[in-house]
């Protein structure tokens, strides 16, 4: 098996049960690993997933307001597989930073593995 992923791709996002969260926004962290048949030797990005494309897929789901971020797990889960038909084994990771909790908490984290 091959694995292929981003790790800390930062965005600026909307998401959020509360109507502040939709007009101020946050900061957000996402990491996504996929999985590929990948026991030979790999000569083309065509026999891979392509990281690019992993990035532009969460980029135009961050953009989409999402009260939960388990929403938003599953929208990026379910547009990689889509893209990449081949991808056996997704795990996606969604951090919002500061979440508005009135405590000090670095980071809330929503997190989907899925087999395929």
């Amino acid at each position: 098996m091959l694995t292929v992923g981003l790790e800390q791709a930062t965005f600026r996002a909307f998401h959020g049960l509360y109507p502040e969260e939709r007009i101020l926004g946050n900061d957000f962290i996402v990491d996504i690993f996929v999985t590929i048949p990948g026991t030979r030797h790999i000569d083309s990005i065509s026999e891979t997933v392509n990281y690019q494309g992993l990035y532009n897929i969460v980029r135009k789901i961050m953009a989409i307001p999402q009260p939960l971020l388990e929403q938003v797990v599953y929208d990026i889960s379910d547009a990689v597989k889509e893209k990449y038909p081949e991808i056996q084994r997704s795990i996606v990771s969604l951090k919002k930073l500061n979440p508005p909790m009135g405590a000090s908490i670095r980071n809330s984290i929503v997190t989907l593995e899925k087999n395929y």
